[in-house]
C-alpha cells in the first residue's frame, strides 16, 4: 500500500543531509556531505497562506453510492514538477519523489479517516501491479494524462480547473468514451472499485519567501469510479506558502492541502448547494 512507501519517506526525511558543491550550490540529487544548517532546529514549521485558489466538483449520484468496503486503486501523482533555485539551503530534502512521498502520507490519512474499511493498493509494479506490468505503467500514466477531458482539454491541463477559482459545484460531468473505456479497462485488468489519481503537482521553492523561505503550491487531485467509468470528485488547489517561524519548509509541503482536500471528503453532499 501507498503508506509503505509514505513510512519510507518519513525515514527519509529524517536523514538529514546539506548544501554541497561550491558556493553553496546544491547537488542534482539534492544530498551533500556537509552538516544541514536549516536542520535540528525545534519547533514546527509555521507558515501563512496567500494567493489562494481553490475548485472542487462532485458527482452527487456518483459520491452516494460510495462503497466504502472496495477496493481503491493508488497512483502516484501523474505529473510532478518540482521547482528549485540551485543556491537553496532548505532545499536538501525537496525533489519530485520526496513531494509524491510526502502527499501520500496525507492521502492515507485522510482515507483511512473517511473510509475507515476501504481497502487501498498502490498502483505500481511489485505492488497491486505484477511485476512484468511496470512498462505498461508507465505507458497508462501518459495515457491518462493525454485523455480529453474538461473542455475538450487533455486531462493534465489544469486550465478549466484555474478558470473556476471559487467555484464549488455538483456537477456530473460526461467522461468521454475513450477515457471511460480506460478507466474500465483499469478496473477490470486489477480487480478495482475506484482510482485515486492526484493528476498534476507542481511546487516550486522560494527561499525568499517569508521569514525562512516557502513555496507555491498547485494540485489537480480526482477520485474516479472506474467501474462505472464516472467523476467522483476533483479539486484543485493553488497557494502560496510562506514561513513566519525560524523554522525553513524542507519537509511536510503538502500539510496545508490535507484540510483543503478533507473538506471534500468530509462534506455532507446532501446539505451542500453550489456556490
Amino acid at each position: 500500500m501507498r503508506f509503505i512507501l509514505a513510512s519510507l519517506a518519513s525515514l527519509f526525511f529524517i536523514a538529514c543531509a546539506g548544501s554541497g558543491g561550491p558556493g553553496g550550490e546544491v547537488s542534482d540529487n539534492g544530498m551533500g556531505d556537509t552538516p544541514c544548517e536549516e536542520c535540528g532546529k525545534q519547533g514546527d514549521i509555521e507558515l501563512k497562506i496567500t494567493n489562494e485558489k481553490f475548485y472542487r466538483e462532485w458527482n452527487r449520484s456518483a459520491y452516494s453510492r460510495m462503497d466504502s468496503s472496495a477496493v481503491v486503486g493508488v497512483f502516484p501523482a501523474l505529473k510532478v514538477v518540482a521547482k528549485r533555485p540551485e543556491t537553496c539551503k532548505m532545499c536538501h530534502s525537496f525533489s519530485a519523489d520526496a513531494l509524491d512521498f510526502d502527499l501520500a502520507h496525507v492521502e492515507d490519512s485522510l482515507f483511512v479517516m473517511a473510509f475507515p474499511k476501504m481497502r487501498r493498493e498502490l498502483m505500481l509494479p511489485g505492488m497491486r501491479l505484477p511485476d512484468e506490468d511496470s512498462a505498461y505503467i508507465d505507458t497508462l500514466s501518459v495515457m491518462l494524462l493525454k485523455s480529453k477531458f474538461a473542455d475538450g482539454l487533455n486531462l493534465e491541463d489544469a486550465t478549466p480547473w484555474v478558470e473556476r477559482d471559487g467555484i464549488e459545484q455538483s456537477y456530473a460531468r460526461e467522461v468521454p468514451a475513450k477515457l471511460k473505456n480506460l478507466l474500465n479497462d483499469i478496473a477490470s485488468r486489477y480487480e478495482l472499485r475506484y482510482l485515486s489519481i492526484p493528476v498534476m503537482l507542481e511546487v516550486s521553492m522560494d527561499p525568499k519567501l517569508g521569514k525562512s523561505g516557502g513555496y507555491t503550491w498547485k494540485i489537480v487531485w480526482s477520485l474516479w469510479d472506474a467501474r462505472y467509468g464516472e467523476l467522483v470528485f476533483l479539486t484543485y488547489s493553488e497557494f502560496t506558502a510562506a514561513t513566519t517561524s525560524r523554522v525553513a519548509p524542507e519537509k511536510e509541503w503538502s500539510a496545508p492541502f490535507a484540510p483543503r482536500l478533507w473538506k471534500m471528503f468530509s462534506t455532507d453532499l446532501s446539505k451542500l448547494e453550489n456556490h
